[in-house]
């Protein structure tokens, strides 16, 4: 089992975020995580990459319990698992080649991965996990001169280098518009596909869930909503999970007769 979260509760500043929270990946199951803001679906993925600690419940993840690990093994954990942020955390001054060279710098020794931060190494890789999101002009590009669109995808190209077991995504999509984010998605889903990466993704469009993911998780409150195969997942259900407040997609849409949910 990739992820296996029971009853998993968290609080943040006093105020209860996820709430008894049962969830179960094997490996190689991709799922989409859906619902309204503020339901507490960054704080799932937050919790899966071990950057929150539950309050109550079990954390399993890759086979191991992240928090009876010593600090050495819990690194070699956290290497094993990787993040795309909504704003990827890219220092200003930092270029593009030795960003997405980043994603590998936990599989390495301190010695190694300071000499990597250094100056670039494998750099014919990178370049190729560029070429996927489309960016490999911007591969000795400073990260301060990129749009908010490209960090993205940059972000997105050094998860693909890392190549992780278990990758978390949190609205890896958002800055992108909807041709190129219907490709990055789908670019996600075949790589975790290939590598039989098991990928959980937050998604605040319904439409690319339905359209790429065979599993949908909702979430509201901070609880889970449902979690069901696509085929299963109705109007009414989506209605609910976002209280009715969101307009009918057009007919050609791949999720006709579904709600759109507007971006936030």
């Amino acid at each position: 089992m990739s992820l296996a979260l029971s009853e998993a509760t968290l609080s943040l500043r006093g105020q209860r975020i996820l709430d008894g929270i049962t969830l179960r990946l094997a490996q190689g199951e991709q799922a989409a995580l859906i619902g309204p803001s503020g339901a507490g679906k960054s704080s799932l993925l937050l919790l899966a990459a071990t950057r929150y600690r539950a309050d109550s419940g079990s954390v399993q993840l890759l086979g191991a319990e992240p928090w009876q690990l010593d600090a050495a093994a819990l690194r070699r954990l956290r290497s094993r698992i990787g993040s795309v942020y909504q704003h990827a955390p890219l220092p200003a001054l930092q270029r593009v080649v030795t960003a997405v060279g980043a994603g590998r710098l936990g599989q390495l020794s301190t010695l190694a991965a300071l000499r990597r931060l250094l100056w670039p190494q494998d750099v014919a890789t990178i370049r190729s996990a560029l070429e996927q999101v489309q960016l490999a002009d911007k591969l000795w590009q400073r990260c301060d001169r990129l749009s908010g669109g490209q960090r993205q995808r940059v972000g997105i190209a050094r998860v693909l280098y890392q190549a992780p077991e278990l990758l978390l995504a949190d609205e890896p999509v958002s800055a992108l518009d909807p041709r190129l984010a219907d490709d990055t998605v789908a670019l996600l889903c075949r790589d975790a596909a290939a590598r039989r990466c098991t990928l959980l993704a937050s998604l605040h469009s319904v439409e690319l869930a339905l359209a790429h993911f065979p599993r949908l998780i909702g979430l509201r409150n901070g609880k889970l909503m449902f979690d069901l195969p696509r085929e299963q997942v109705t109007p009414e259900l989506l209605a609910a999970l976002y209280a009715g407040d969101t307009p009918q997609p057009p007919d050609d849409s791949p999720a006709a007769n579904l709600p759109r949910v507007a971006p936030c």
